[in-house]
């Protein structure tokens, strides 16, 4: 079985339990020229960030794992093998992207932004251009009630936050725990003190957020993007930044990505950026490996894995 590797963050003792775990042939594929070289070699490749035309020569490839959520770069390429089945990483991110979050959220209310601002220019001012606020008793909306949203209400619970979650698919009983479609969000954003986005990225999203919805949320309200930047249409984002309709926002994804120099949000005040790294943390890899470590056991014995098997109809 020739299994390629394209995720550069994997060091030698990875490798090594990888061919240890699985007994396959592994041929590595870190840059471009190596992925391709070995892509029709390939009966399972392990990996997501590659460039199209891996795909398009991986024509013996019957296993795809991404060690990451959001597919949608790898949905949009050609597959030499049409029948390929895709599985992503749903169920690495929930504890790691949900405390990055929690320290947005913090940081909003207690101004830590603004006072490392101040720190490197030598000014101490305790009166900041912000109310310091609590999240005690705060109503916070999810929109995205996956592992990484259950794993942010699941956080807020200890701040003693009511929280009302939003997801594309709600399934029985869902209404009882405060979680709805998300062509519900309407009904309740005069209510948020926070908005916090973990949605992945398909055709339904790209938009979704758009000034009509911002203009519902009250002036106070802070919205938190960790799912995809596509969510919210960077103009209309900010707009509402910039005539008051939000406090602020906190992004660990923009649109586009990178977010070019000359975007205003780079120096609004009231807007925290991170580039896109709230989920690696040292338990990504080792949670991203254990789903491929007992995918491919599914695999070797039915042919198929098993776990988080995407469908490309829903985009993830």
């Amino acid at each position: 079985m020739q299994l390629l590797v394209i995720w550069p963050e994997l060091k030698d003792k990875d490798l090594e339990l990888i061919a240890a775990e699985t007994g396959a042939d592994v041929l590595t594929g870190f840059t471009g020229e190596e992925a391709l070289k070995h892509a029709p070699e390939a009966d399972v490749i392990l990996g997501g960030f590659m460039a199209p035309e891996v795909l398009a020569a991986a024509s013996k490839c019957r296993w795809l794992q991404a060690p990451y959520a959001g597919v949608e770069r790898i949905l949009a390429a050609k597959w030499a093998n049409p029948e390929m089945i895709l599985t992503n990483g749903r169920g690495i991110f929930g504890p790691n992207i949900s405390e990055h979050v929690i320290g947005l959220m913090l940081s909003f209310n207690r101004g830590f932004h603004l006072c490392r601002d101040n720190q490197n220019r030598k000014v101490w001012d305790p009166h900041l251009p912000i109310p310091f606020r609590e999240l005690t008793g705060a109503t916070v909306g999810i929109l995205g009630y996956g592992d990484i949203g259950s794993h942010v209400a699941k956080r807020l619970a200890g701040f003693d936050c009511k929280v009302v979650g939003f997801r594309q698919h709600p399934g029985p009983g869902d209404e009882a725990r405060n979680v709805y479609g998300i062509d519900r969000l309407p009904e309740f954003m005069t209510c948020f003190d926070y908005l916090v986005c973990a949605l992945p990225e398909t055709e339904k999203t790209i938009g979704f957020l758009d000034k009509n919805l911002l203009h519902l949320l009250p002036s106070h309200a802070i919205i938190v993007n960790v799912g995809r930047g596509s969510l919210i249409p960077t103009e209309d984002l900010i707009q509402a930044l910039e005539e008051g309709w939000i406090a602020g926002a906190g992004l660990d994804v923009t649109s586009p990505e990178p977010l070019p120099a000359d975007n205003p949000l780079w120096a609004m005040p009231n807007v925290i950026i991170t580039p896109h790294h709230s989920g690696f943390t040292a338990y990504y890899k080792q949670r991203a490996l254990e789903i491929f470590l007992e995918n491919w056991k599914h695999f070797t014995q039915t042919g198929k894995p098993a776990i988080n098997v995407v469908d490309p109809s829903l985009g993830y």
